[in-house]
């Protein structure tokens, strides 16, 4: 009997430990629906955040635009005051054109006078059609009497340079 005895009582400690390490490790473990509400949460703080983000840089635009609508009344407060005074101490003889006093038009459109329809050059264009261009490979060298330092045909390297400055 004492070895049934034993054999129970081996079999209930056992399962009252295996009871008790797999309590542990299930309480230790995170469940799958857990995992789920820590990511749900953390996506709404990210799309809290981001909200509050758009909401400064919309805040911030708002402000800008403000303070330059303020610094282009200021301007105008300005010019007004110079004109004024220009037309009260020269006498009249400064000529203020209306529109330039009054208040903005939203509806008028730059002048075409104004307005440069051709992008820069980064060259400088011929005066003339029979001028050389500064593109061509002769341009600059004289051709008066006179010759040039090196022909326009002729190819130069840094070692025949270095001969023509010494010799």
């Amino acid at each position: 009997m004492p070895s049934t005895l034993i054999l129970v009582a081996g079999v209930v400690i056992a399962l009252g430990a295996g009871l008790a390490a797999g309590w542990v490790l299930a309480s230790s473990k995170r469940s799958k629906r857990d995992v789920i509400i820590d990511l749900e949460t953390r996506l709404d703080r990210a799309l809290e955040s981001r909200a509050d983000y758009e909401a400064d840089v919309a805040d911030h635009f708002a402000e800008t635009a403000q303070l330059l609508e303020k610094l282009t009344n200021d301007y105008r407060a300005v010019y007004h005051h110079l004109a004024a005074g220009a037309d009260k101490l020269c006498d009249g003889d400064v000529i203020i054109e209306a529109p330039a006093l009054g208040a903005p038009n939203p509806d008028t459109e730059i002048p075409i006078q104004r307005v440069d329809s051709m992008q820069p050059l980064d060259y400088a264009p011929r005066k003339t059609a029979d001028e050389q261009g500064q593109l061509s490979e002769t341009f600059g060298m004289e051709k008066n009497g006179e010759q040039s330092a090196f022909a326009a045909d002729q190819v130069v390297t840094p070692f025949t340079a270095e001969a023509k400055k010494t010799g």
